[in-house]
């Protein structure tokens, strides 16, 4: 029996908890990394990585055996950066058994504070929701062409061990944001794990999954809670209306949208380990 092998675009985040989970499982895990500091870190691990920039090329022996392929990079206006290299791969012969593109509930724009599942009509109202839907379009034309499992998992707030509350509260960059009705979705970065494993085992060819939590929750309750676990006091409450122009955290507060996650579990069996924040956060505040 042939031996999985994962090829991820971005070993991050998120790209190293998959990564991990599927050494485990025996599989052979490669993929692209920033700098030679990094790959060499990860060779430690048995993951193969590469320093990768679009227009860069792969080795040849690592494309040929690849059975799955995911992208969890951060597309820019052109879309995504990996696809010249699958196309490569394509052109090879190759085909993946599934392929995977992480993006971003952005793609749907402001719905008002409404729920929204994967029907909905992507609207997206700023430049990365913009060039996130475009990079989607990309890998389902590619997957459709090339007759590859070929699917879209859209990811609200990612958060977990070392990129939480909890962690802005600790080194003082947490702030307390209220804007009235404003909530907004989350996913554990191991419960996205936990869908892509899902789907690996059971492709659906041009499938597009939300990976949400159950509990949209505003800003300000999040860090309070985050703060209370730390036993330090939280930040001020301050005002969405006041905020400047170019604050940055304008851009996570204008739009409003409550994330369903129905389809996936639904058609997965995926039930979130980490059904709010609560669970979510007390996990990462267990780990240290």
């Amino acid at each position: 029996m042939t031996t999985p092998h994962l090829l991820i675009f971005g070993l991050g985040y998120t790209g190293l908890r998959l990564a991990r989970e599927c050494l485990a499982a025996g599989w052979r895990v490669s993929g692209t990394v920033r700098g030679p500091e990094k790959a060499a870190r990860l060779a430690a691990d048995r993951i193969a990585a590469y320093p990768f920039t679009p227009g860069e090329t792969l080795p040849e022996a690592e494309l040929a055996a690849v059975t799955h392929v995911l992208d969890t990079t951060v597309p820019d206006a052109a879309g995504a950066a990996p696809l010249p290299e699958i196309l490569r791969l394509s052109a090879a012969g190759v085909r993946p058994v599934w392929a995977g593109m992480l993006s971003s509930t952005a793609v749907y724009g402001d719905c008002a504070g409404r729920w929204v599942d994967e029907t909905a009509r992507p609207n997206p109202g700023s430049a990365q929701g913009r060039a996130r839907l475009l990079a989607e379009t990309q890998w389902l034309t590619w997957g459709a062409e090339t007759a590859t499992a070929t699917h879209i998992f859209r990811l609200p707030g990612l958060y977990g061990p070392g990129r939480s509350a909890l962690d802005a509260a600790r080194d003082g960059t947490a702030r307390r944001i209220h804007r009235a009705g404003h909530r907004t979705s989350r996913v554990h970065v191991d419960d996205v794990v936990a869908a892509l494993r899902l789907s690996m085992a059971a492709p659906s060819p041009g499938r597009i999954y939300n990976v949400a939590d159950d509990e949209p929750a505003p800003n300000a309750a999040v860090v309070d809670f985050a703060c209370a676990l730390l036993g330090v006091e939280p930040p001020p409450l301050e005002r969405y209306e006041d905020l400047a122009p170019t604050d940055p955290r304008l851009r996570f507060l204008k739009e409003s949208r409550l994330v369903s996650s129905a389809r996936l579990k639904a058609e997965l069996g995926w039930t979130p380990r980490y059904p709010s924040y609560r669970e979510g956060l007390q996990a990462a505040f267990a780990e240290g």
